[in-house]
């Protein structure tokens, strides 16, 4: 796999989109860091995280999608993340819309997905996901949590990071219908 790793960082999807402007990068080559310093969520919320805590990554891909398949890959990386989660026994894992992945109802992880299109053709996808792992104390984030809070273990987050790019790569193979089907079983539906 071709990866780099930051210490520290500002954003790694930031970081992404500007080196994928000069260099030719292969699909599924990822950033990732052990603290941002500027991390972001969907519509500029800030992502905080604890150094060396989480798993800050952002990941490159040229989607062999029509412009109108994006939804597609948003269940892709929600889906590859569930799995993730399944493989190290985190119990009553789901989706919430747009960008959140739950866990026993509380938000785990975030999805955080920019597009480049040009002139209707799809061009390029850098995937930011900030995936929470062994941090135990969220500032002012009641709703947070993470697989350390769940489970009172500590995981290897690099072993993580290889799962979920298995994942990714699998999903993004995957069937669209049966995605589809998946992606609705384990959307949490607003009352």
């Amino acid at each position: 796999m071709h990866y780099i790793k930051f210490d520290t960082i500002e954003s790694t999807n930031d970081f992404l989109k500007s080196y994928a402007k000069t260099k030719k990068l292969p699909d599924f080559f990822y950033v990732y860091a052990d603290r941002q310093t500027k991390g972001r969520g969907q519509q500029s919320n800030t992502w905080q995280s604890d150094c060396c805590k989480n798993i800050l990554i952002s990941i490159f891909i040229q989607p062999e999608l029509a412009v109108s398949q994006q939804q597609q890959l948003n269940q892709i990386v929600a889906l590859s993340i569930v799995k993730v989660l399944e493989k190290f026994n985190i119990s009553k894992v789901r989706i919430k819309l747009p960008n959140d992945i739950m866990a026993d109802g509380r938000k785990i992880a975030g999805i955080l997905i920019e597009n480049v299109i040009r002139h209707q053709t799809w061009k390029q996808s850098i995937i930011g996901i900030g995936f929470n792992v062994n941090q135990t104390e969220f500032v002012n984030l009641p709703q947070a949590t993470s697989m350390k809070l769940l489970t009172g273990k500590d995981y290897d987050r690099e072993e993580i990071i290889t799962l979920l790019m298995q994942e990714l790569k699998i999903n993004y193979k995957q069937n669209p219908d049966i995605l589809s089907r998946e992606f609705e079983r384990l959307l949490i539906t607003q009352p």
